[in-house]
């Protein structure tokens, strides 16, 4: 499609599958340094990568390399693109993703403390006691992302732990209405690629029960709450998922597009801008479908979006970002 008017996100390079223990989140994308003088003890390191790896599984880990005194990194290739993923070799430090295309991604990690990464377990790089009764910890996986996993260990430990997000230039957020983030960047056509998406994060407890957990966007922060009480049994593990590159697609319309749509139906409306020959049959199906949620999402001052994944068109709505 190379209508201007018609935003067209496609599918994006997995390049960080990120998990937060405890409130934390997103882009991981490689292995800390190993340990040094300043580093944890073997067997504090050990215990904490335990942790995380009981809560995340073993199997998807890939495998990283690093020289003394030098972040890890892992390579892995997803749809024959290669990703590097880099991590920082201390706690404060920022995560960093590139695509062999050069576009690339960062995200600063939440340690108070200037802890050292160590790497240990089945590849787990951790930094424990990054925070108050905190560790962090990344893991690269096998599909071209990481998991940046935050541990709470006590009820002293923070509920809330803020992830700065290094954008590319040119590049917006926008919420996907399942409780998670995309980040889109408009190309030289007008037309809105995706970077990266944030996935809804879940928290589990040590008995495994879930743990209500929830970001929210502060400028290009993303802040991560985890909910515990006193009923809740520590350490408590979160798992949000960032991915990066391409994977599914997604069509974005901004607010003046919404309106049309809702005002003149999806079949008259859509019929003039030049969709891909897939969206075209699927709005002819389906669209009364679409026009009920642009109606809503006119309603609520919000914007029409439409994801395709797999063959499945999905209508939905959205804010933020393109949404103007």
């Amino acid at each position: 499609m190379q209508n201007s008017t018609h935003r067209r996100q496609f599918s994006r390079l997995s390049i960080a599958a990120i998990s937060a223990t405890a409130g934390a989140a997103l882009l991981a994308s490689a292995i800390p340094a190993n340990a040094d003088t300043a580093s944890p003890n073997p067997a504090g390191a050990a215990q904490a990568a335990t942790v995380v790896e009981t809560a995340t599984g073993t199997a998807d880990i890939a495998a990283s390399t690093a020289a003394p005194g030098t972040p890890a990194k892992a390579i892995t290739a997803v749809d024959s693109t290669a990703l590097t993923i880099t991590a920082p070799d201390k706690a404060n430090g920022a995560v960093r993703a590139a695509a062999d295309s050069g576009s690339s991604f960062g995200l600063t990690l939440p340690g108070d403390h200037d802890v050292q990464g160590v790497k240990a377990g089945a590849g787990t790089v951790v930094y424990p006691n990054a925070a108050a009764a905190t560790d962090i910890a990344v893991q690269p996986t096998k599909d071209g992302g990481a998991r940046t996993l935050v541990t709470l260990k006590g009820a002293k430990a923070p509920e809330t732990h803020r992830f700065r997000l290094n954008l590319p230039q040119g590049a917006d957020i926008v919420e996907d209405g399942q409780g998670g983030f995309e980040i889109t960047r408009e190309d030289s056509e007008g037309v809105h690629l995706p970077v990266a998406t944030i996935e809804a994060p879940w928290a589990k407890d040590a008995n495994g029960e879930l743990v209500p957990t929830s970001y929210k966007l502060d400028g290009n922060d993303i802040v991560q709450t985890v909910e515990t009480n006193d009923k809740t049994a520590f350490p408590v593990v979160a798992d949000p998922k960032f991915t990066w590159g391409i994977v599914t697609g997604t069509v974005y319309f901004k607010k003046s597009e919404t309106k049309t749509i809702a005002n003149n139906g999806a079949l008259v409306a859509m019929g003039t801008w030049a969709l891909p020959p897939g969206l075209n049959a699927y709005v002819t199906a389906h669209a009364a479908a679409i026009t009920k949620v642009a109606m809503r999402a006119k309603a609520n001052k919000r914007c029409l979006k439409i994801k395709i994944a797999g063959g499945v068109f999905i209508p939905g709505d959205y804010s933020g970002g393109y949404c103007k």
